[in-house]
C-alpha cells in the first residue's frame, strides 16, 4: 500500500510538475534562452550547468517577476534548478539538465518528447471525441508547437540510430563519408536531416515531405548552416518523387514516418517499391520505427517509449511489432531485413 501510495500520489505529483514546467519553460523560451546562452560558451560540448538569475530571465523574456519567481520556486523544488548564490540569487540548471532538457543537439536530450506529453492537453478534445466517433487525427492539422516537439522526439532517435549504425557499418559509414547521396523521405522539421547532414560532411543530400510548415522549416535549417550547395528540400510525395528523379542513393532514411503514412498494405507495398526503384543494388534503406508488441503480449522490461508513441497517435498510425514489419519487407521487392538492436536503440537494415 505504501509503495503504491509513493507511486501514484508523490512520484506522480513530481513528475507532473516537472512536465508543467518543462512545457511552461519552452513556451515562455525560458529553455530556448538557456539553450543559446549554453552555446555562447566556449566549450559548450561540456557544458553542464547554466548559471542565470531571475531579473536576467525577467528583463530577456519579458516575464512578470511574482509569475517567474513561483516558476523557479518548484523548478527548485522538483531539482530542475539549483541555487548558485544566495546573496546573489544566482541560480543553475541541476547536474545533467542541460544535456537532458534543454541542449537539443545532445543524445541524451528528451526535451522534446516530455514537451510532447505537455502538448498533449492541446488536443486533449479531439481525443475524447475519437474515442466515441474512431475518427482519425491528421498529424498535418497537430498544433505547431506540438508538431515540432514531435520532431524532435524523432531527432533523438536519429541521433542513438546514426550512433548505432555507424558502430555497426563502419565500412559502410566511411564510403558515405567520402562522397555519396543520401536520401531523407519525410523530412518533417528538419531536424533528424540536421543530424546526419553534420556526420557526412561530403554526401549530398534530398530531403523530401509533403507537410508545408515542414519543408519550410527544414529550408530554414539548411540555411542556418549554410548547406544549399549540397542539400536539397523538396515538397512532394515519394510517388511523384521517384518518377521525376533519375539518380539513385546509397542511403534512404525513413525514421519514425512509415506508421504515419496510409495503413493500407498496398499503398506501403508501392510505397517500397519507389524506394526500391531510388535505391542503388548496394545501397541501404535505413528504417527507424516503434515496434510496438501487441497490447496482451508478455509484457517486456522497458516499452514506455513505445507504448506512449502509439497512445499520442491512437487512430492516426498504423505500427509494426517485429514479426509483423518482417512480414511485410518480405511482401516487397526487398530481400533482406535486418533488426538491429542495441539496449533501447534499435533499427532495420533493408537492403536488395
Amino acid at each position: 500500500m505504501n509503495d503504491q501510495i509513493k507511486k501514484f500520489g508523490i512520484d506522480s505529483l513530481y513528475g507532473f510538475n516537472i512536465i508543467i514546467l518543462i512545457g511552461i519553460g519552452r513556451r515562455l523560451g525560458i529553455f530556448n534562452y538557456l539553450y543559446g546562452k549554453g552555446k555562447s560558451i566556449p566549450t559548450h560540448d561540456n557544458t553542464k550547468s547554466i548559471i542565470f538569475t531571475p531579473d536576467e530571465l525577467s528583463e530577456k523574456l519579458n516575464l512578470d517577476n511574482n509569475y517567474l519567481d513561483a516558476w523557479i520556486h518548484l523548478a527548485i523544488e522538483c531539482e530542475l534548478l539549483e541555487i548558485e548564490n544566495v546573496n546573489e540569487k544566482w541560480l543553475k540548471t541541476s547536474p545533467y539538465i542541460y544535456e537532458i532538457l534543454i541542449n537539443r543537439n545532445h543524445p541524451s536530450y528528451i526535451g522534446g518528447t516530455l514537451g510532447a506529453f505537455y502538448n498533449i492537453t492541446l488536443i486533449q478534445e479531439k481525443m475524447l471525441k475519437n474515442f466515441k466517433t474512431g475518427e482519425a487525427m491528421d498529424l498535418l492539422d497537430f498544433p505547431l508547437e506540438m508538431a515540432k516537439d514531435l520532431q524532435e522526439r524523432g531527432r533523438r532517435f536519429g541521433i542513438l540510430i546514426k550512433r548505432l549504425f555507424h558502430k555497426h557499418f563502419k565500412d559502410f559509414c566511411e564510403k558515405l563519408d567520402e562522397k555519396s547521396k543520401i536520401l531523407e523521405v519525410g523530412c518533417g522539421f528538419g531536424y533528424n536531416l540536421e543530424t546526419w547532414a553534420k556526420k557526412f560532411q561530403k554526401a549530398e543530400f534530398v530531403a523530401i515531405g509533403i507537410d508545408p510548415e515542414g519543408i519550410n522549416h527544414a529550408k530554414k535549417v539548411v540555411e542556418e548552416n549554410e548547406w544549399d550547395e549540397r542539400i536539397k528540400i523538396l515538397e512532394i510525395s515519394v510517388k511523384k518523387f521517384a518518377h521525376t528523379y533519375n539518380e539513385k542513393f546509397n542511403l534512404i532514411i525513413l525514421n519514425q514516418v512509415l506508421h504515419e503514412m496510409d495503413p493500407d498494405e498496398n499503398f506501403r507495398i508501392k510505397l517500397f517499391k519507389d524506394l526500391y526503384s531510388l535505391l542503388k543494388d548496394d545501397g541501404i534503406l535505413l528504417v527507424g520505427e516503434s515496434m510496438i508488441p501487441d497490447t496482451f503480449a508478455p509484457k517486456q522490461k522497458f516499452k514506455l517509449f513505445d507504448i506512449t508513441h502509439k497512445f499520442f497517435e491512437a487512430g492516426s498510425a498504423s505500427f509494426y511489432n517485429e514479426e509483423t514489419f518482417k512480414k511485410f519487407v518480405e511482401s516487397t521487392s526487398f530481400k533482406k531485413a535486418e533488426f538491429i538492436k542495441e539496449g533501447g536503440t534499435y533499427f532495420w537494415l533493408v537492403k536488395k
